[in-house]
């Protein structure tokens, strides 16, 4: 598995890992990219976290109240 290195790298290959599952895969291999795929889903959530908070700053700084919008 190369790691990836953009949110839409990481749901590129979650939807390719997820074609795979559907077809006919041997046991062994489906426990490999189930793996690769709870990595993927890890990095893909401390990415979407890390854009939230960006979020969170830029609105607090734009608006003055430090509220969401």
């Amino acid at each position: 598995m190369t790691k990836p290195t953009t949110l839409e790298s990481a749901i590129k290959r979650l939807e390719e890992i997820v074609a795979q599952l559907g077809g006919e895969i041997s046991v062994d291999d489906s426990i490999k990219l189930y793996g690769e795929a709870v990595k993927l889903v890890e990095f893909a959530d401390k990415k979407l976290e890390a854009a939230r908070l960006k979020v969170e700053k830029l609105d607090g700084e734009g608006n003055g109240d430090g509220k969401p919008v």
